[in-house]
């Protein structure tokens, strides 16, 4: 007998994640380019991150050890360095604040012609903070708009 199997791609897994969250937002974006080109950049969290997101002025990698990193990021509107650990695969980072106040996803899929789709998720996995879904939204949308300009 044959088992049926079932596969998920990065965008997909991301956005399971998303539903999974509680107040997470979720875009998604196709690009003109391909996928190595786009992951090779997104993965790059020391120079993507605060490129594409302005409320990020550094990516410090503190540790890599293997698919798990732990990284430092510093956000001027908060002023402090923001401890996170990280899942980095490829074509997957799944990045959690230390105190899991804080959820990101950025998945990046291969599509025909060379194409290739990013899905970003951001979340504040906890219960009272229901009005902040449509402000995450804003600000994932302005970091999609960020890795669109890096591309273009």
């Amino acid at each position: 007998m044959t088992w049926p199997t079932a596969t998920l791609d990065n965008g997909a897994r991301a956005r399971i994640l998303a539903a999974a969250i509680p107040n997470a937002a979720v875009v998604e974006v196709e690009v003109d380019v391909p996928f190595d080109e786009v992951w090779g950049w997104l993965s790059d969290l020391e120079r993507s991150v605060p490129e594409l997101d302005p409320t990020v002025a550094a990516v410090e990698v503190v540790e890599k050890k293997g698919m798990h990193w732990r990284i430092r990021a510093s956000a001027p509107y908060v002023g402090v360095k923001l401890p996170f650990d990280v899942r980095m695969e490829d074509g997957f980072c799944l990045m959690r604040a230390r105190w899991r106040l804080f959820t990101v996803v950025m998945a990046a899929t291969p599509l025909p012609g060379g194409r290739t789709r990013i899905t970003h998720v951001e979340g504040v996995p906890l219960p009272f903070t229901r009005w902040m879904r449509p402000v995450l939204r804003r600000f994932v949308s302005e970091d999609v708009r960020g890795m669109i300009r890096h591309f273009r």
